[in-house]
């Protein structure tokens, strides 16, 4: 018997960059595209037409429930078998890891949706995957290479803080501690340069936000400001920093 001739929505599913299934009322496999024989490696004809969970078994090794079939579940269904799903609409999407997926595992972005015929039944789900695991590895070396640097900068001998490009604080050592009065716990995340009001009593841009700025920017903060490189440093007097007294302070910032 000759092959029957894709339709057109069939052909558009193939060509989706995506990893993408559909599967019918059934359960049944009606669409696998070349990016999930890419991802899976399984070629769309030993899955089309199968059903009892086959889909599931190149990523679990075991027949069960994937983002899909949840399309057609209770809600309690999806807590039993995703620790966070999100709604958007009538369609889901989770972050996964699968550990034995291949060698160090998998990090898979997946979103389903259900099928409708023209009288608005469910016919089916569409499911599509995305490997992230490229993105989700660059996530935790920057974290981690972010907790060694807190740990680095937490030690070191002057008041130290350290700001993303947003301006929240993503380090406040022991010696700003010492410094401010102001734990890290009660610092770290803010923004609105929450970090200048135990130094102005105001919120202002400091040092270390006019590294982001133009040099007309930074002259209007201070009289004098030496460049050494990329770094900014100022001697400054704040006079209302403490009682009976201001204080002299010398600011260096860099960016990083």
């Amino acid at each position: 018997m000759e092959p029957r001739p894709r339709s057109f929505p069939d052909a558009i599913i193939d060509f989706l960059p995506d990893a993408t299934l559909v599967i019918d009322r059934e359960g049944k496999v009606i669409a696998w595209n070349r990016a999930m024989e890419d991802l899976t490696g399984v070629p769309a004809g030993d899955m089309l037409g199968k059903g009892d969970y086959e889909y599931a078994l190149p990523f679990y090794g075991q027949r069960r429930p994937i983002l899909a079939d949840l399309v057609f579940m209770p809600h309690v269904e999806l807590k039993e078998k995703y620790d966070t799903v999100q709604r958007a609409g009538d369609t889901l999407i989770v972050d996964i890891f699968i550990p034995d997926f291949r060698p160090g595992g998998i990090y898979l972005w997946a979103k389903a949706s259900p099928l409708y015929d023209q009288d608005e039944n469910i016919t089916g789900a569409i499911e599509t995957i995305r490997d992230i695991t490229g993105r989700k590895r660059a996530e935790q070396e920057m974290a981690r290479t972010t907790r060694e640097m807190a740990e680095i900068i937490d030690f070191l001998p002057d008041a130290t803080l350290v700001i993303d490009r947003e301006g929240r604080v993503i380090a406040w050592n022991k010696a700003m501690e010492s410094l401010t009065g102001v734990p890290a716990g009660s610092m770290i995340g803010k923004g609105d340069y929450e970090y200048a009001l135990p130094f102005y009593k105001e919120r202002r841009p400091m040092l270390a936000n006019l590294v982001f700025m133009p040099g007309a920017e930074i002259e209007k903060r201070y009289d004098f400001v030496e460049r050494k490189g990329d770094t900014l440093v100022v001697d400054i007097f704040i006079p209302d920093f403490r009682p009976g007294g201001g204080l002299f302070l010398g600011e260096g910032e860099s960016a990083l």
